[in-house]
């Protein structure tokens, strides 16, 4: 089996066909170059070279065939080593990613699956639409790996987490709703309002924004109806079942009659974070810092990171 330093050797020759330029080059001796070649030669059976003392140094037929396998050879083990080195720092394999569905719609899913391409890993990402407490779940359980969701105002002791993207709340509802055609409104005009709430058993987040809402409004707290999630509650209030307290990015759902009417004294915002187990890989732990710097968001959220940005592994 050929010493991978010889076939180095073999190449660096062929491309100088000089011997003293090829042992400068590899900072070799010119007779430790010949014996090298030499024993290569005995593996493969055949010269390689014509070296007659009063002709320049050129490849035989055997060196000219064997040549581009040597380099082929070359570059599948530096691929192996990189691989190897990729995967003890956790950048090769399946990662497993949970995400809520306004991560897509405000463009945070796609922000996440760039990066994984964009660090050149050897990532085969499998994307799943799971709610907030699915995804605190699956990560204290390490069934996935990252996650988008809403933030908390606690975690479990396992679970950390970085909030990456903050979209301003406002209205959605019918287009021939009484407030449709208004380019701004206050809260106190929503008292007698059906408010569709795109969240079934939850006890944190937009619930507690539309109580907040409430408060700046001056009425009551609302008896929403609830639902499953954002495409449901957008649909109704096209169809004029109520309101939603929600982002702008759901006029991209493309339902025509659904309309956004920002509210004049409330300014609060929806958040989107990435949650990870403590015990996660430097990768994906880089991921995670790179995508917070693209996006501006100062540490925060019990995400232990140092000032300093995290720099890739060697």
């Amino acid at each position: 089996m050929p010493d991978p330093r010889d076939l180095r050797l073999f190449v660096c020759l062929a491309e100088e066909l000089h011997f003293a330029r090829a042992a400068d080059r590899l900072g070799l001796a010119q007779s430790s170059l010949s014996v090298r070649l030499q024993r290569l030669e005995d593996i493969v059976g055949a010269p390689l070279f014509d070296r007659h003392k009063r002709a320049a140094v050129q490849l035989t037929e055997v060196g000219s065939v064997l040549l581009p396998e040597a380099k082929d050879t070359l570059a599948r083990m530096a691929r192996f080593e990189a691989i190897g080195r990729m995967a003890a720092r956790g950048e090769v394999g399946t990662l497993h990613l949970g995400y809520i569905f306004s991560a897509a719609m405000n463009g945070m899913l796609g922000t996440v699956l760039s990066a994984l391409r964009s660090e050149g890993a050897f990532i085969d990402p499998q994307a799943r639409l799971l709610d907030t407490p699915s995804q605190l779940r699956a990560i204290a359980d390490r069934t996935i790996d990252l996650g988008l969701c809403r933030p908390r105002p606690l975690y479990p002791a396992n679970v950390e987490a970085r909030t990456i993207h903050r979209e301003p709340l406002g209205l959605l509802m019918r287009h021939d709703h009484r407030l449709a055609t208004s380019t701004i409104v206050a809260a106190k005009e929503l008292e007698a309002e059906t408010f569709l709430l795109p969240q079934f058993n939850e006890r944190f987040g937009l619930v507690e924004k539309l109580d907040r809402l409430a408060i700046t409004g001056g009425f009551p707290p609302p008896d929403p109806v609830r639902t499953h999630d954002f495409v449901t509650a957008a649909s109704m209030a096209a169809a004029g079942y109520g309101i939603v307290l929600g982002p702008r990015s759901l006029i991209g759902l493309g339902i025509d009659a659904l309309r956004f009417v920002p509210v004049a004294d409330f300014g609060e915002a929806i958040e989107t974070a990435l949650i990870w187990h403590q015990k996660t890989s430097r990768f994906i732990r880089t991921l995670v810092e790179q995508i917070a710097a693209a996006d501006g968001t100062p540490a925060e959220d019990g995400a232990p990171f140092p000032s300093s940005r995290f720099k890739p592994a060697p």
